[in-house]
Formats: C-alpha cells, structure tokens, sequence
C-alpha cells in the first residue's frame, strides 16, 4: 500500500527512453527526456503491420503495450520464449543481409527497394526489441513485487492462521466460561430459594420480635411516666432546697461579717501574743546564756585533753531578725587535728526569723584570739570564717578537711602567754556587713 503512494519508487519513462525515475522527479524527467518529440516510438506504433504473424502465431507491440491485470509467471515465461524466436529470426535475417551486402553492386532498383525496406523494417524491430526488453524488465520488476507481496501475504496468512488459534482457544474458554456460568446460574437459583425460605423465617421473627418490642415499650412509657413524676418531684425539692440555700447564704455572709471582725481582733490579740512571743523568746535566750555559762564554770576544772570539752558561746543573731548562731571551740580538736589544734567554727541554729531569710546562707565574719599583754598595740591571732547552711540545724556537726566554716589555731599559738591568762583565753567574732545582712554585731 505504502509502494503506490511512496515518492522514492522508481517508475519507468512514459516515453520509453529506458530510464527509471523516482515518483516524485516523473514531471521534471518528462520535460527533459530525449524521446518526447522521437519519430521512432511513433513509427513503431503506427507501422505495425509490418510484423505481420509466425509460426507460433501473431505478436504486435500494440498486444505488448497492454497493460495485465495483475503479474504472472506464465505470461512472462511465454513472451520470454516469443522474444528468444523472434532473436532467431532476426539473427538469421540479419546474416542473410551481410551475405547479400556484397552483391548490391549488381542489384537492380527494385530489389535495392527491397533491401532498403528490410533495412527499415529491421530498425523497427530494434526498437521493437528495445520496447519489449523495456517491458520484460518491467515485468521482471512486477513479478519481482509480487512474490515480495506473495511472502508477505504468506507472513499475514500465518498470521491470521494463529488468531484463528487463538479464536479457537477463545472459543473453547467462552464455551467453558458458559458451561461455568450455567453451575454458578443453578447454584444462584438454589441460594435464592434459600434466601426465600430464610428471609420467610426471618418475618415471622421479626414479627414475633416486633410484638415483644411493643410490649418492651408500652412498659418503657410507663416507667418513662414515672419517672417524669419523680423528676416533678425532685424539681420540687429543688426549689425548697434553693430557698433553704438562700437563708444559708444570708447566714453565711452574717456570719462572715462576724468573722471578720473577730479576725481583726485576733490580728490585735496575735501581735500582742507576738509582743510576748518576743519577751519570752529573749528570756529563754537569756536563761541558755546563763546555762552555758554555768556549764562552762562546772567544767573548767577538767582538763579540755581528757573530756574532749566544747565551749559553746552564748546565742546571738547576726543583724536584727538575722540568723541565729553560736560559736563552737574544740579545745582539744577532733580526728586528725586532735591533741595539735584548737578548732573554732560557726553553727547557725534554728531561729525564729528562719522564713523571713534567704537560704541557703552565706555568713562571712573574723574570729579574733585577743592579745592580753599588749593592750594598746595589740598582736592579735585572726583568721577569717565562712558559713554556708542550708538550714539552720540545731545538731552539733564535726568539722570536715578545706572546710571554710572551721578555723584551726595550733596550741603553741594558742599557749603563749600574750593569749593566755589566768587559764583563760579570750576569742572575738565580728561578721562583716555585706549584701546579705543589714547590720554589725559583735560579741
């Protein structure tokens, strides 16, 4: 199909010059062709009667230049046979011209016509010739087309022979498919009978269950009803109890005004109460200072060495409503230090301003051993104290190594007669103002 439209299918000169052309370059070759105004092709059509018959029978140009119907095998075998006869005859006649050339001198006009009009007959018959080697190599070409045609048709008929396989195939899933949809239609049939029975069965159960519902709910009315009563009910007693809750709010807020007015009298009584808190609370101070005091006299007639003593200063705050601390002396040491040191450190205690301070604390101060000798220049021993608590603690606690809470004073230090006298000796604490306390007390 595609061959009968292509531009690039060589096609043969209409004006048989024996050229091949391609379909798209025909109108262009037939404007340059060399036999569009030839005599001979006209000659050679007009004077056929010249070829007249043979002995296999006649043959003109005029049964050559008819086109066939369609190409065949036969008739190119049979004009190949007319053409190898037809070559034979014009061999021999062409060798009895040659024979014949050397006696023209000797001719008379009549037979030098005959010659002349042989001659020209056989330039006829070359262009015949021509013509049809013209024409067998278009059947050549033809024949040539139509076997490829046959192989392809060939290929489409193999082609066509497996769909009819696979139609075949096709055929017998379709009859297999209806021999399956004709079970699955019976068995269809079946379940619907079933589904009659059972969806028959299922009315008059639902019947049954509808009647049960109706007796269920003709019974929920009622309760229904019943409870709509006892909500009345309720509703009335709501309304009683709101009116009670009523008084209750206005016995309330008489009693509220009560209340406070007795709160600000117990806010008068508190503050005296504190007032005494204060006195009694300095009372008690005073009478552990007394304490102290009597317990450090009952205990200096043994040797600090053998009892281990503590001499515990007497209770003061750091600044007013300050920390609560005392100073702790171990005489004789502890641990490691025992025997070599006297250690001196700060305890802060349980005070009763502990909720008003920050905590944990921070409590720099100096503690001092006091030159006795040298009144007016005196040589004093000082070292700095620091305490760091995170509460107050009433608990005696050891002192620990690097611990800045604990000073060490060595007993040759602490022995020389500038700070000894009488058996006593005499330390001095001063806690420095800072950021953190108000005010200066000194002991």
């Amino acid at each position: 199909g595609h061959t009968s439209v292509c531009g690039n299918v060589l096609m043969p000169c209409p004006y048989k010059c024996g050229a091949y052309v391609p379909r798209v370059d025909i109108q262009q070759h037939k404007k340059e062709c060399v036999n569009r105004t030839g005599r001979s092709m006209t000659r050679l059509t007009t004077r056929t009667d010249c070829l007249e018959s043979y002995d296999d029978g006649p043959l003109s140009t005029t049964s050559l230049d008819r086109k066939p119907n369609g190409p065949s095998k036969d008739l190119y075998e049979k004009l190949q046979k007319d053409f190898q006869k037809l070559s034979a005859r014009l061999a021999n006649f062409e060798l009895a011209s040659a024979s014949t050339a050397s006696r023209d001198s000797w001719k008379t006009p009549q037979e030098q016509q005959d010659i002349d009009r042989v001659k020209y007959q056989n330039q006829l018959l070359l262009e015949w010739k021509k013509v049809v080697d013209f024409k067998l190599e278009t059947l050549k070409q033809l024949i040539k087309s139509w076997e490829n045609s046959k192989h392809e048709y060939e290929f489409q008929w193999m082609g066509l022979q497996q769909k009819f396989m696979v139609l075949d195939k096709l055929q017998m899933d379709i009859n297999l498919c209806r021999d399956t949809f004709l079970k699955e239609q019976n068995y269809n049939r079946q379940a619907n009978l079933e589904f009659a029975k059972n969806l028959d069965a299922f009315k008059d159960l639902f019947d049954q269950e509808n009647a049960t519902v109706s007796a269920l709910w003709s019974e929920q009315k009622r309760a229904i009803e019943d409870i709509r009563k006892d909500v009345d009910y309720i509703k009335q007693l709501i309304e009683e109890q709101k009116a009670k809750h009523t008084s209750v709010v206005f016995d309330i807020k008489t009693i509220s005004q009560i209340a406070s007015e007795t709160s600000e009298k117990l806010e008068i009584q508190e503050r005296e109460f504190a007032k005494f808190r204060q006195q009694f609370d300095q009372l008690k101070l005073d009478l552990e200072i007394l304490e102290n005091l009597a317990a450090g006299e009952t205990k200096s007639t043994n040797p600090a060495r053998d009892s281990n003593t503590v001499l515990r200063s007497p209770i003061f705050y750091t600044h007013d409503f300050g920390y609560k601390i005392r100073v702790l002396a171990y005489l004789d040491g502890l641990k490691k230090w025992k025997g070599r040191y006297a250690l001196i450190s700060v305890h802060v205690l349980k005070g009763e301003f502990d909720p008003l301070l920050k905590w944990p604390c921070h409590i720099e101060g100096t503690v001092t051993l006091r030159d006795l000798e040298n009144l007016e220049n005196p040589k004093n021993f000082s070292k700095r104290v620091v305490a760091k608590r995170q509460t107050g603690d009433e608990e005696n606690e050891e002192p620990q190594e690097s611990s800045f809470s604990y000073i060490f004073i060595p007993h040759a230090t602490l022995m020389k007669s500038q700070f000894l006298k009488e058996d006593a000796v005499y330390l001095e604490i001063r806690i420095e103002q800072n950021r953190k306390l108000l005010t200066e007390t000194t002991l």
